[in-house]
């Protein structure tokens, strides 16, 4: 009776063993694939981040160049695609040193409205500013 108990004892022991023996591996190996799933939607949200202030850059670009050009019209429509896609990334931004520097460049709307609306060549003098400081701003953010 005591051999048998023995037997039992032994046979669950290496049960157990051999259980373990399956289990750890295949469980290192599934949190080691969740660490490398997490890194790509790190780097697919920081390249989000990337297109949306190139988008925000080409607005303002766009809007410079037609001021140079001296269409008016067309910069009004990229100010308003300026300003629009200005709004959508300070929404959408988690870091909030950016969110406060686009709220600042987003607070010359008014008055860059205004310097288009009268049509002058003083609109360029008025957008330049703005145009830079939106590339300062965007160029080197999560790089």
């Amino acid at each position: 009776m005591k051999m048998m108990r023995v037997h039992i004892t032994l046979w669950v022991v290496l049960l157990i063993i051999g259980f373990l023996l399956g289990f750890v591996p295949e469980y290192l190996k599934n949190r080691e694939l969740q660490t490398q799933l997490e890194n790509p939607k790190k780097t697919i949200d920081a390249l989000k981040l990337q297109h949306q202030l190139g988008d925000v850059r080409d607005a303002a670009a766009l809007m410079l160049l037609e001021l140079s050009r001296q269409n008016y019209g067309l910069a009004r429509d990229h100010s308003m695609d300026y300003y629009n896609k200005l709004h959508n990334l300070i929404n959408e931004s988690q870091d909030e040193n950016l969110k406060k520097s686009l709220a600042e460049l987003s607070a010359t709307q008014n008055s860059l409205t205004t310097n288009l609306l009268t049509s002058t060549p003083n609109s360029l003098a008025a957008a330049q500013p703005i145009v830079s400081r939106t590339f300062e701003l965007t160029k080197n953010v999560n790089k």
